[in-house]
């Protein structure tokens, strides 16, 4: 259901939100859940993959996307709405929103700026516009924190002026996840084929790209194994939904987690697992593991401690804000995987599970011991046994939603909500999470 980005000992990751406004009714972010998300996302990223530019050759001999400069303006904040969706926190006292905005009956358009003082979002740039009700042409926002801010999912907007403009760089395909570990940029799409847009029983490549510029040109890594993913699964579980497909612990090592193979997608090859992909030398190898556990899965997210130990947490059908999960932690290697907490394919008899309320878009293991879960119709929850059993945090996302976090130690952010799209949050904690102090989203003015 979502990303997870790791920038040395830091962690962060969740799950995208939905504007109210979309085709399918005006809907709070406490009620919408995956599903809608999902079919919006659909629709975009079909789009993506089969209208996208096609790639043009770069110096590293892989495939670099042509950009095109899209006119930005500094937002107006006295004239119009702002929607939080996502916010970044790249280090510590640092933070990039992105937020949608609604100046006209009909107009709206994507908008990012920067964490001035606690909350208050300062110098916004305003770029993507579309139609109000259509869908958003990205889902979240990150920063190399040298001037380079990414926003993405599924499409490709990057600023190199610290936020001042945007250029939307053409992409073969509808981008899952991005990672920035300092000027070191890794970026994960689906590529799939024209058909996808009349069938969701096809399958789809998935292409690694990588960037040693900040973003300024991307070549294609083709040192990773050739992977296919039925395109329903990619589709559902795409960008926003999966922020999770790619983690990089530091600038040489790498993970790309990938759902169990076929997915929600009919006539796709059965289902293997969650297959895990490491590479401990930049990308120049990888190594596979699969974990079986999860073939009843439709969803899944992960998460890289600073100890370098992997924490996977797989989700079955979403469903009235219940999903059945089951929880798997690797010791190191990415090769081996043990079971901490398992309710898939299990029934009713796991129902009354904590971890199985709400709907599973956030996973931040701290340590061998701590570990934070949370998502769409979820207050944020704690495991203190490495993931075998999960208690709810007080306070943070109560009766909303939870979907992105960051830890520098123990110092701790969460993004979220109390069940109003209008109003974000950002919660903090300076103990790894024994106390939390809260504040107000707003872009100033």
């Amino acid at each position: 259901m979502i990303w997870a980005v790791a920038e040395g000992f830091s962690l962060t990751v969740g799950a995208r939100r939905s504007s109210p406004n979309d085709p399918l009714g005006p809907v709070p972010s406490r009620r919408g859940g995956p599903v809608r998300v999902a079919l919006l996302l659909l629709l975009a990223l079909v789009a993506a993959a089969c209208s996208s530019t096609p790639a043009t050759s770069s110096s590293g001999g892989g495939a670099e996307p042509a950009a095109t400069t899209v006119a930005t303006t500094q937002s107006a904040p006295q004239a119009v709405q702002y929607f939080p969706i996502w916010v970044d926190f790249p280090a510590p006292g640092q933070a990039w929103g992105l937020f949608w905005e609604q100046y006209s009956a009909q107009g709206c358009a994507m908008v990012v700026a920067h964490q001035g003082s606690p909350g208050v979002f300062v110098s916004p740039a305003t770029f993507g516009h579309f139609v109000c009700g259509n869908s958003m042409a990205v889902a979240e926002v990150v920063s190399d924190g040298r001037g380079d801010v990414l926003a993405y999912g599924p499409e490709l907007y990057i600023s190199h002026d610290a936020g001042k403009s945007f250029t939307r760089v053409p992409q073969p395909g509808g981008v899952l996840a991005l990672s920035a570990v300092g000027s070191s940029i890794w970026m994960l799409e689906a590529l799939c084929p024209s058909s996808a847009a009349q069938s969701a029983a096809v399958l789809c490549p998935l292409g690694l790209f990588t960037s040693n510029d900040g973003g300024r040109s991307f070549a294609v890594d083709s040192h990773l194994p050739a992977i296919e993913v039925g395109s329903g699964s990619v589709l559902m579980q795409g960008a926003g939904l999966h922020p999770n497909w790619l983690q990089r612990p530091s600038a040489g090592v790498g993970y790309v987690f990938v759902p169990p193979l076929g997915g929600a997608t009919p006539g796709a090859p059965a289902r293997t697992g969650e297959s895990v992909y490491r590479s401990a030398d930049g990308g120049a190898s990888w190594t596979r593991s699969s974990i079986a556990g999860c073939a009843a899965g439709m969803y899944g997210d992960a998460s890289v401690n600073p100890q370098g130990q992997a924490m996977v947490i797989c989700g079955g059908q979403p469903s009235a804000g219940y999903q059945p999960k089951s929880v798997f932690v690797s010791p190191g290697d990415g090769l081996q995987w043990e079971a901490r907490f398992e309710c898939l394919g299990l029934g009713s008899s796991c129902g009354s599970a904590r971890l199985n309320n709400g709907y599973l878009g956030l996973v931040a293991y701290i340590s061998p011991t701590t570990a934070f879960a949370g998502g769409g119709r979820s207050q944020l929850l704690v495991s203190h046994d490495g993931g075998v059993s999960w208690q709810l945090v007080p306070g943070v996302g109560y009766n909303g939603d939870t979907y992105s976090a960051a830890f520098f130690g123990s110092l701790g952010y969460v993004f979220g909500d109390d069940g109003s799209v209008s109003q974000g949050y950002i919660w903090t904690t300076t103990d790894s999470g024994v106390q939390w102090n809260r504040t107000a989203v707003r872009i100033a003015g």
